[in-house]
């Protein structure tokens, strides 16, 4: 079986972030996105995985360069969803279709083939209720079958929601082909589709996030820390006068110092964590340093630099970003490369990269 996965695009709504890498690479868990999607995807039968990439695509392929599974293919240009999958139209048999920014789980994805081998219909799709309804696809619905879809619709009907999570058979490559729109809609031409012969939905059992925002990407590392996160400390380095939970999960390389205590969260490889460093409920990326600091349900890409007696609060720091001492950062966004100078008390804000409090400004 193959599955098809739209990463080409670049979602301005995960602004800092977006500007130094694809939401398909951001880390949820110490992993790209994406890589969860795949290792979900290879455990319930795909064997064959295609990445369609155009924004920042050579970071992709330094990624995925050793994966003898995965494929890159250029969407040369942005033109719809449905134009991405076309980008596949050889693939001869039933196949996934999962956007590359969301977060679903294995065993949503089992159902929904499950569903889809035992239905006999074209195309089947992954549901879930929303509390506004009208900012996605909206089903219309007759006991398990898909009647319609509707894009964004002023009122919605009903809280069901199309995820963006399908198995297709490959008849939907003849309905992307009848779109005539310049930008080409997936959901067109599923509606399409299900217009003829009608389609099957699965509901969403354990989670799905859409990942459109900075919010939205901390909670998806947090709910998958929480299903995941099983107390496994992978050949790293822990003193004896460390404190360290049953559910964190320490990667190899890592090291924690005397008088660390670390709880519900995930480091990962070399990192280094302490002295006297308190990390709960909280994701912190490969090669990250934090000394005599603590960190609270937050999120912080890889090679971030916390110094002594800082406090990280509900926050997502990016990449290389250094944080001097004495300074506290609440619910904020802070962009990749950052600068934050010692003893600054920072709450509700969103950085650009490269930002500088040194200089008295947050652009570079």
């Amino acid at each position: 079986m193959k599955a098809v996965i739209p990463v080409a695009a670049k979602k301005e709504s995960l602004f800092p972030f977006s500007e130094s890498r694809p939401v398909g690479l951001m880390p949820v868990v110490g992993k790209p996105l994406v890589s969860h999607l795949i290792s979900a995807l290879q455990e319930v039968g795909v064997d064959d995985i295609y990445l369609v990439t155009n924004y920042m695509e050579e970071q992709f392929e330094e990624v995925f360069d050793e994966y003898t599974n995965v494929n890159l293919i250029t969407q040369e240009e942005l033109n719809g969803t449905a134009a991405a999958v076309n980008c596949c139209d050889f693939i001869d048999e039933e196949f996934f279709v999962v956007n590359g920014d969301v977060m679903v789980s294995q065993r949503d994805l089992e159902s929904l083939l499950e569903k889809h081998n035992n239905s006999g219909d074209g195309v089947t799709l992954l549901a879930t209720d929303q509390r506004k309804p009208e900012k996605f696809g909206v089903l219309s619905i007759t006991n398990d079958r898909v009647k319609s879809i509707e894009e964004k619709p002023e009122e919605a009907e009903n809280p069901l929601v199309n995820t963006g999570i399908y198995v297709f058979d490959p008849e939907i490559f003849d309905y992307i082909q009848r779109l005539e729109n310049d930008y080409l809609s997936l959901t067109d031409a599923v509606a399409g589709m299900i217009g003829d012969s009608e389609g099957r939905f699965e509901l969403i059992q354990d989670y799905w996030f859409d990942i459109n925002s900075p919010r939205k990407l901390w909670e998806a590392d947090k709910i998958k820390r929480d299903h995941d996160t099983r107390g496994v400390h992978g050949e790293a380095d822990i003193s004896e006068n460390a404190e360290v939970g049953d559910n964190v999960v320490i990667e190899k390389g890592a090291e924690v110092r005397p008088g660390s205590v670390i709880e519900g969260s995930y480091i990962g490889e070399n990192a280094v964590i302490g002295p006297n460093t308190v990390v709960k409920g909280s994701t912190v990326s490969r090669n990250s340093d934090l000394e005599e600091c603590s960190v609270s349900n937050s999120l912080l890409f890889e090679r971030t630099a916390l110094k002594a007696f800082t406090s990280i609060e509900q926050c997502i720091l990016g990449e290389e970003v250094e944080v001097e001492p004495g300074t506290v950062i609440r619910e904020s966004f802070i962009g990749p490369r950052s600068f934050i100078e010692m003893n600054n008390s920072i709450r509700n804000v969103e950085f650009v990269p490269d930002a500088r409090t040194d200089l008295g400004e947050i652009s570079k």
